[in-house]
């Protein structure tokens, strides 16, 4: 049941972003590649605990606001914590997501000249496989690898630094996390479109 509950959730968000943004035209209509981007996010941790995380994504521009996309997630991780046994494993995934850009310019919309950055909308459904021996706590003895589904919602700031590119911060919450989930909320990105 909780499983079905989720499948709802997940296609009820995605069908919300996806409605059309009657009221934002573009100027002039871009070309099909003039709608497509790229970008996403890495990042870096060494210490007891080693991670390495490449995130690449490509994306649609729906409309002037709406922006739907594809992502692929890679980590490296390696825990060496003092009085644990050591371990290293690769955990991979992909994700789907949508953005809706609900303030494309902050500065106007509070009256700020010279600030340029967006507020957006954030939905996101993310597999990513783990190996089950150092992940899976409801069953350590077992050898192999299982999916753990992500619902993520949350928001973030755009900042254009051109015509088609710009840093994004992202703040989402995990709505099914579990014991076994690799983030604990909320999760935290930094990224890049372009």
């Amino acid at each position: 049941m909780r499983k079905i509950i989720h499948r709802i959730l997940i296609v009820g968000l995605m069908a919300c972003l996806m409605i059309p943004d009657s009221g934002a035209q573009w100027e002039e209509t871009p070309s099909f590649r003039d709608r497509i981007f790229f970008g996403g996010n890495f990042g870096l941790s060494f210490g007891n605990t080693t991670s390495i995380v490449v995130a690449p994504l490509a994306g649609f521009r729906v409309s002037p606001r709406l922006s739907t996309g594809l992502g692929i997630r890679y980590e490296y991780f390696k825990n060496s914590y003092p009085g644990y046994v050591p371990y290293d494993t690769h955990i991979y995934g992909g994700s789907v997501f949508s953005r809706y850009m609900f303030i494309r310019n902050l500065g106007e919309a509070i009256g700020i000249g010279g600030l340029n950055s967006g507020l957006f909308l954030h939905a996101e459904y993310e597999m990513l496989s783990l190996e089950r021996k150092y992940f899976d706590i409801s069953n350590p003895s077992s050898d192999g690898r299982f999916n753990l589904h992500s619902v993520l919602v949350g928001g973030g700031l755009y900042q254009p630094i051109g015509k088609r590119s710009g840093f994004l911060i992202t703040v989402l919450w995990n709505l099914n996390e579990s014991y076994n989930s690799i983030n604990t909320n909320p999760v935290i990105r930094i990224g890049f479109v372009f």
